[in-house]
């Protein structure tokens, strides 16, 4: 975000909301868009949806309702460790199984589970 007021020149005291959107959330992770805002003394919402689709709206709407006049929008991307609620060994293996090629790679993969692998996480 302070790359993107830099290069736009905004100063970072004008922003009124920041909007981000994801299409995952991550349950153990804070709302980063109001973490983002903690730094730039800005308040902020984190959708659960699409960045684009659903942040430019929201951004939008509150400019044209004169609630704002800066809303910066944004997009966080969970999609390279989407949070499967099993165990890492499991989420690791589900992952590999995913890329296996042949019918021998993914026997072998599932042949390495192990009952502790099915145990929920806390």
């Amino acid at each position: 975000l302070r790359g993107l007021l830099t290069r736009t020149s905004v100063p970072r005291d004008v922003v009124d909301y920041i909007v981000y959107g994801t299409v995952i959330q991550e349950v153990k992770t804070s709302n980063v868009a109001r973490e983002v805002g903690s730094v730039q003394h800005s308040p902020g919402s984190l959708i659960s949806a699409t960045a684009l689709k659903m942040t430019n709206p929201c951004c939008v709407g509150m400019i044209a309702a004169g609630q704002c006049d800066v809303v910066v929008a944004g997009g966080v991307e969970l999609m390279s460790d989407v949070p499967i609620r099993h165990s890492r060994k499991m989420r690791k293996t589900l992952l590999t199984l995913n890329r296996a090629k042949t019918l021998g790679q993914k026997l072998s993969l599932i042949s390495k589970i192990r009952p502790d692998y099915f145990a929920p996480e806390v």
